[in-house]
């Protein structure tokens, strides 16, 4: 019965373990546009909205 038990768990703890990798992976193109948003906002506010031509 103990046994059991614990095979149970151990695949709980592997559902949870691919539910949160799917989630990171979905949320991965969000994250990119995000950060290079934010890299694109810091870089317009010293730049004034310029690319700079070197």
């Amino acid at each position: 019965m103990k046994k059991k038990h614990k095979a149970q768990a151990a695949l709980y703890y592997a559902i949870l373990i691919v539910f949160v990798a799917v989630a990171l992976f979905a949320m991965s193109g969000y994250l990119r546009r995000r950060i290079m948003g934010t890299y694109k906002g810091a870089g317009d506010a010293y730049g004034e909205g310029e690319q700079a031509v070197w």
